[in-house]
């Protein structure tokens, strides 16, 4: 009876190191990158322990990313409408400076394009922009604009046609580099998803040799794979399976791919459930999980890095 006590003391302690969740109320939580989440506030995770970097008065907009080692470029929302302030906040101090104003932003990747450090946003569903910090300031490049039925999203650096320069994937297409970077850039289709405003609301990622496509906006969203042909300036072939409810987020790592939906998160391809019963909107290091107003860290053991 005592070496039971004391084995299921053993693993309730394991349980409690392992496995933590602590409700953040108020936080109306929307996105999350590296070790940061955002929402009302601007947090700042060291495994379970967190603090308070920043704050805006309406809060901030889905998209954002980590610029540099721990910088971070957020949009801010308005009191009204959906057009903001586009800010850098950089550590350690996370005082907003101004990049731009009148900014929708959902998805934000840090690149460097022909030598300059900065990042790329895709702004009111359509329009994929550059920024980056030359001569002390920030300065903007609208590499391309997208009109279709769909709102465009999903973004993410590739080079897909193997010339040594990065290209981008947006939506439903890939962008081709310039050879200078005041040339232009030319645009070719992946797919025609986007006869309906959310068709072509992806979240997307490159995976092993293939991208993954997933409609955030569809209750019944498919895991798509688009495979590029001979020619990748063409339609690219496409293979779907699953079904996963609003997808938010993708989080590749070697062999498979964790999956956040409104219903949890899920490894890809072998189906395994990691976490279930709410909504993810970041997967964050250390098995950190992010839900409108609760993070949990989980039994998430391949996401060590």
């Amino acid at each position: 009876m005592r070496v039971i006590f004391l084995t299921l003391w053993v693993v309730a302690l394991s349980a409690q190191d392992l496995l933590w969740q602590r409700d953040l109320p108020n936080e109306n939580l929307t996105g999350g990158a590296g070790q940061f989440t955002w929402g009302r506030r601007v947090l700042q995770w060291r495994k379970s322990k967190y603090r308070q970097v920043a704050q805006a008065p309406h809060g901030y907009d889905d998209g954002g990313c980590v610029f540099g080692t721990a910088d971070l470029i957020l949009a801010e929302r308005p009191a009204t409408g959906t057009l903001g302030r586009l800010v850098h906040l950089p550590a350690p101090g996370y005082k907003p400076v101004t990049i731009d104003t009148g900014v929708e932003l959902h998805d934000c990747v840090p690149t460097t394009l022909f030598g300059r450090s900065g990042f790329l946003m895709v702004h009111r569903f359509t329009q994929v922009r550059f920024y980056w910090l030359g001569d002390g300031r920030w300065q903007m490049q609208e590499l391309y604009s997208i009109y279709t039925a769909s709102r465009q999203g999903g973004l993410a650096v590739f080079d897909v046609d193997r010339d040594g320069r990065p290209d981008i994937f947006c939506g439903n297409y890939w962008v081709r580099s310039p050879e200078q970077f005041d040339l232009p850039w030319h645009i070719f289709a992946i797919n025609v998803l986007h006869a309906d405003s959310a068709d072509a609301n992806f979240v997307l990622a490159p995976w092993q040799g293939e991208l993954i496509a997933l409609q955030r906006e569809n209750n019944a969203s498919p895991l798509r794979r688009f495979s590029p042909p001979a020619d990748v300036r063409q339609l690219w072939p496409e293979a779907a399976s699953g079904e996963f409810r609003q997808p938010k987020v993708i989080a590749p790592l070697g062999e498979a791919l964790w999956i956040g939906d409104a219903t949890g998160v899920a490894e890809w391809p072998s189906g395994r459930r990691w976490a279930t019963g709410y909504p993810v909107v970041a997967i964050l290091p250390y098995g950190i999980v992010v839900g409108p107003n609760r993070v949990v860290r989980w039994l998430l053991q391949p996401l060590r890095k």
